[in-house]
């Protein structure tokens, strides 16, 4: 692994994948919290027509950032919900708003929430996916019993 010389801030080597890895945990958490807020905002909210403009486009940005996550999860092991998220991102975006010309104002609130409803399901399945790996625990081995002995 490469080192990176930082000795005007630590007095010693700090390893630049460490460091990396740290920024990117930092994006990673921005990007989802983002995503969250404008998932929530299109699932609560009724936004005015230039609003709704803007956060459609901020939902299939989520969404397109969200499938490339999902996309690096193996195969084998994406979830059903990620699977299933795919398949509708994939279907909503080769169709889009635009391929339909019946879409009125209230379409386009419609249009909103089924990208946002897709960008949730990515979002959780990425972070069910995350937790999974994250754990440790007794494998092969029956679960621990509970603790008796405060009885």
């Amino acid at each position: 692994m490469y080192e990176h010389s930082r000795r005007a801030l630590s007095d010693g080597f700090t390893p630049l994948g460490a460091a990396l890895e740290k920024i990117a945990d930092a994006i990673e958490s921005a990007v989802e919290d983002d995503a969250e807020h404008d998932i929530t905002t299109a699932l609560t909210t009724e936004p005015e027509a230039i609003e709704l403009a803007a956060l459609t486009d901020r939902l299939i940005t989520h969404c397109k950032t969200l499938a490339v996550g999902l996309g690096e999860i193996p195969l084998a092991q994406r979830s059903t919900r990620a699977v299933g998220a795919l398949r509708d991102w994939s279907d909503l975006a080769s169709a889009g708003p635009e391929a339909d010309t019946r879409h009125e104002a209230t379409d386009n609130l419609a249009f909103a929430r089924m990208l946002a409803l897709i960008a949730r399901s990515m979002l959780k399945a990425i972070r069910e996916h995350r937790n999974t790996r994250a754990f440790v625990g007794r494998t092969g081995l029956p679960p621990v019993a509970p603790d008796r002995s405060g009885q």
